[in-house]
């Protein structure tokens, strides 16, 4: 349904309006909707992408059609090699593309990716608490409710809480083994 890419410069136009989108940012940022120029919002990905810090990475998603399409990004940030722990931000900007399985997919592929390239062993994930749809997405892929950030956020005139998940590998791999169960008749 959806493949993994590495962020790629050439798509910053795309990346650059779901950066401005204010209904994107209300849904996965602590902070305010900001517009920002494209020269500011291009420094700032290649002063990321450049530097020597690899605590972070983003991923493009996009679909696995005929014609792939970029419909969204996933931030991998907090990257803790020596603790293997890391947290996941999964986003899928394309409206076209929401409802349809495909924010699922996509989660399902990072956390692959975040086990098995990165070597995780536990992977966090956070969802302000008006956003029912993620949280129900993190909770079939196996995450578990960690803690509650009470009154963690202003949303316009109103504090949010931000609930904070968890998935373990173990926990993974039981998914995993569940959804390409291995054939053990031989």
């Amino acid at each position: 349904m959806v493949t993994l890419k590495p962020f790629n410069v050439e798509n910053a136009k795309t990346h650059f309006e779901w950066n401005n989108d204010e209904e994107l940012n209300y849904y996965d940022s602590d902070l305010p909707h900001q517009a920002e120029s494209f020269d500011s919002f291009i420094t700032r990905v290649n002063k990321i992408l450049n530097s020597d810090i690899k605590s972070f990475e983003w991923l493009e998603v996009h679909t696995d059609e005929e014609s792939p399409r970029l419909i969204g990004i996933i931030d991998i940030y907090n990257i803790d090699l020596h603790n293997k722990r890391c947290d996941l931000d999964c986003t899928i900007a394309d409206r076209s593309y929401r409802g349809k399985g495909y924010g699922k997919a996509a989660l399902y592929e990072a956390l692959t990716y975040c086990y098995d390239i990165l070597g995780m062993q536990k992977v966090n994930a956070y969802a302000f608490d008006f956003n029912s749809k993620w949280m129900h997405i993190m909770k079939q892929q196996g995450f578990m409710e960690e803690g509650v950030l009470r009154n963690h956020t202003f949303k316009e005139t109103k504090l949010h809480d931000k609930h904070i998940f968890g998935i373990l590998k173990e926990e993974f791999e039981e998914i995993r083994s569940n959804k390409f169960p291995v054939n053990q008749a031989g």
